[in-house]
């Protein structure tokens, strides 16, 4: 027995392995920058009497040196009926505010924004093997599409190339 069209598009199934971004080897006078101004900052705060602040430049500081050391990391993204599973964590439909895939630039980006507190926004490079307009149409039967752009600290983590 054939199944119908609309049987065939929702079993549909969309995978693809990504990085999280595009690393930059780092000299050491990037690091020295980055521990000089910390310390500055750090000790600007304790001057005016603010210690808590200067606990988390240094923090902050720390984590993004170790952040910008290591190697992107990989995830593998794969969509079908039950929901958008990223690295084995399933996101059910249910749990998806919304998406958007941009497809009017040179590297196919898509964004998926959820409704969990802590991992609430997406975004990935689409690969050539997966084409944006049927992950589009596709998706379009399960959730809401909403026009969305890179969440800013994707543009933080691109300042400090990370």
């Amino acid at each position: 027995m054939a199944e119908s069209p609309a049987t065939q598009t929702t079993e549909r199934e969309f995978s693809w392995t990504t990085h999280t971004h595009e690393h930059r080897e780092r000299s050491n006078d990037w690091y020295w920058a980055l521990g000089t101004v910390a310390v500055v900052s750090a000790g600007l705060a304790l001057f005016f009497g603010n210690v808590l602040f200067a606990i988390i430049i240094m923090v902050a500081a720390g984590s993004i040196g170790v952040l910008a050391a290591r190697g992107p990391r990989e995830h593998l993204v794969k969509i079908d009926k039950r929901g958008i599973a990223i690295d084995g964590t399933l996101y059910p439909y249910s749990s998806i505010h919304s998406f958007w895939v941009e497809k009017e630039v040179s590297e196919p980006r898509f964004f998926l924004a959820t409704t969990s507190l802590l991992s609430s926004h997406f975004s990935f490079y689409l690969p050539e093997s997966v084409r944006a307009e049927e992950l589009e149409q596709y998706l379009k039967k399960f959730i809401t599409e909403e026009e969305q752009g890179p969440h800013i600290g994707e543009h933080f983590a691109e300042l400090f190339g990370l």
